[in-house]
């Protein structure tokens, strides 16, 4: 973290914990108080926040004392995880403004394109879950379906390859009828889309912009997408959280850079130890002037590469998105196989539609994948090899092609999922 923000993490540590109770119970609990924090490094006394603690709490416990709910600056935001996962958050809609700005400092096109009085039509294609209107029933109208912000959001079915070819049809439609000036999508989600359109009635994608959110970011689906998008549309990829709004944002180069304008950022091991460059470790957040619900030593469950720079110079800590702690395989060991780098084991060959591996034991595991050109067994012998090799010889992995993948019950589709603790 940029030093000169050290003020800011003081100034946001007291705010904290003379105005929230989890918090002041946090540092009460280890006998710290805001004032021993005097540089980064101090930043350790204080125990780290876990999502089920943040959701036990909401919203009394967390809420800064005298805010309410029921202001018309908050908005409330619901994740679109299962289980344990799931809660309910907020913030002040300037707040959450103030942190995509910050974000987008890293890439000035698409802050160009986002910024322009000129941009006022926007479309969001994503797991219904992550859209805060109902958008799974086929018979939404538009209008039930456009968001405070003037968004209109698409119809998606919750089982991504068990959309019908009617709603693929609707979605698309509407993409032509609202003519956006950016687009905002699962990136899956958009590449299954385009794929049916290349087999029924290929046409241009509208928009200046393409934001890829919501989810994993596949490189089979934006090595498709980047193929059939039109030249000179703006394209990046950003990693947004219901909790803390846009947490990074690609440059113009590609790579992610971390968003430390807005939010203090700490990429720790399984210990709470900072990383070394080169190294993946867990997003912890601090939410700087975050006047309604502050977040102290927040664990996100998203884990990151901490590179050494970007071409592009920007400030902002370059790195690797590499997917969701709980859902990376245990190799035998005892490291994890991160989802981004199962993704870079399996590539985007050109007849691969999409992908999900499954690890059921430590010495068993399944790849299911969809194929344009039906099984192909040369690859499949390729990649058990490629993933024993990782996970371990004694792995048995069953490799094979299917005409259906079926989503989480969250409606994102998940690449890579384990059920080793």
């Amino acid at each position: 973290m940029p030093t000169d923000a050290l003020p800011r993490l003081r100034e946001a540590l007291s705010y904290a914990y003379h105005n929230t109770k989890l918090t002041r119970d946090k540092f009460d609990a280890v006998g710290v108080l805001p004032q021993n924090i005097r540089d980064s490094p101090d930043l350790a006394m204080v125990p780290a926040t876990t999502r089920a603690e943040y959701r036990r709490e909401f919203p009394a416990g967390v809420l800064a004392g005298g805010a309410t709910l029921h202001d018309p600056m908050v908005v409330r935001s619901r994740s679109s995880g299962t289980a344990y996962e799931r809660l309910l958050s907020a913030d002040y809609s300037y707040t959450l403004a103030e942190r995509r700005l910050g974000a987008l400092a890293a890439n000035p096109p698409l802050l160009r394109v986002l910024a322009d009085p000129e941009t006022r039509r926007s479309v969001r294609y994503a797991a219904p879950n992550c859209s805060d209107v109902e958008c799974a029933l086929p018979q939404t109208t538009i209008r039930d379906r456009i968001l405070p912000n003037g968004m209109l959001v698409l119809p998606a079915a919750h089982d991504l390859y068990a959309t019908s070819t009617q709603m693929l049809r609707q979605a698309w439609n509407e993409i032509v009828d609202w003519r956006p000036d950016y687009l905002s999508c699962d990136p899956t989600r958009l590449a299954h889309l385009l794929r049916y359109l290349d087999h029924d009635d290929p046409q241009d994608i509208p928009g200046r912009a393409l934001v890829m959110t919501y989810n994993f970011a596949p490189a089979f689906a934006t090595a498709y997408l980047r193929r059939r998008l039109p030249t000179g549309m703006t394209v990046a990829n950003s990693v947004t959280m219901s909790e803390c709004g846009w947490v990074a944002v690609s440059c113009p180069h590609g790579t992610l850079h971390l968003n430390t304008a807005e939010l203090w950022m700490e990429l720790v091991d399984a210990d709470l130890a900072p990383v070394a460059v080169g190294e993946v470790g867990e997003l912890v957040v601090t939410s700087l002037g975050e006047p309604l619900s502050p977040r102290v030593r927040y664990l996100t469950g998203d884990l990151y590469q901490l590179l050494d720079g970007c071409p592009c110079g920007h400030r902002h800590p370059a790195v690797r998105f590499e997917g969701r702690w709980r859902n990376a395989p245990v190799c035998s060991d005892g490291s994890r196989m991160s989802m981004r780098e199962l993704d870079d084991l399996i590539g985007a060959p050109e007849h691969l539609v999409s992908y999900r591996f499954h690890q059921h034991a430590p010495d068993r595991a399944e790849l299911r994948y969809m194929s344009s050109t039906g099984n192909v067994s040369e690859w499949e012998h390729s990649m058990r090899d490629r993933l024993r090799a990782r996970l371990g010889k004694v792995c048995q992995i069953v490799i094979d092609v299917t005409a259906f993948l079926p989503a989480e019950r969250s409606g994102k589709f998940v690449t890579c999922t384990t059920a080793v603790s």
